[in-house]
This record gives C-alpha cells, structure tokens and sequence, in this order.
C-alpha cells in the first residue's frame, strides 16, 4: 500500500477546492432555498394577518346581526303589541255593536211576541164570546 502523503499545496488546494465548492453551493442552491423560504414566510404573515383581520370582521359581524337581530325581535314585539291592542279595540267595538243588536233585536222580539199574545188573545176572547153567545142562544132555545 501506498502511503498517505499531505503536503501543504495539497491542504491549500483541498481548502480552494473546498471554499470554491462552498460558495457555489451557497450562490446556487442555499440562496435561492433562503429567498424560497424567506416568500414562504412572507406569505404566511401576510396570510395569517389577512386571517386575523377576516376573523375580527366576522366577529364584529356577528355581533352587528346578533344586535340587529334583537332589534328586530323588539319591533316585531312591538308590532304585535299593538295589533293585538288593535285586536281587542276592535273586538270590544264588535262586542258592543252586537249585544246592541242583540237588545235591539230582543226588544223587538218581545214587541212581536206581545203583538201576537195580543192578537191570540183577541182572537180567543172573540171565540169565546161567539161561543158564549151560541150557548147562550141554544139554552134560550
């Protein structure tokens, strides 16, 4: 076996060879990977800034439509209060007209009724004076 010789033009050109490869591996491949990583990382702040951002606008959203909400729950409170105020205003008016009609048609009732008692009984009376008269007439007889 041969042996080993180190001389130090070797160690020099061994540490050429090496500082050569080394910053052409550094201008070819790490640069461009640190600028690759350098957007990646750029783009993820940014992203998650954006997502920081939409986050607070669809929480302030939310709390715009859960207070646009509960408005709107006391208007149509509101509104149904007062139809039913408008309800009962206008069902006491119906009440009303009707046991209005309902007298005025009972007292009209009880007009007729006393009308036609009165009549039956002139009628009655009247028959029973013919016939009065005819058991009068066939005892003088």
């Amino acid at each position: 076996m041969s042996e080993l010789i180190i001389t130090w033009q070797g160690l020099l050109f061994e540490a050429a060879a090496f500082l050569i490869f080394s910053y052409l591996l550094n201008l070819f491949l790490f640069k461009p990977l640190r600028n690759i990583l350098k957007k990646r990382n750029e783009i993820i702040n940014s992203n998650y800034e954006n997502q920081k951002e939409l986050e607070d606008l669809t929480n302030k959203l939310n709390q715009d439509s859960e207070t646009e909400k509960r408005k709107l729950k006391l208007e149509i409170n509101r509104i149904k209060e007062a139809y039913r105020k408008d309800g009962l205003d206008e069902a006491s008016l119906i009440i009303s007209s009707a046991k209005k009609n309902a007298s005025l048609k009972l007292d009209d009732m009880i007009k007729d009724f006393e009308e036609r008692k009165k009549t039956v009984k002139d009628y009655y009376e009247s028959k029973s004076n013919e016939l009065a008269n005819l058991i009068s007439k066939k005892i003088l007889e």
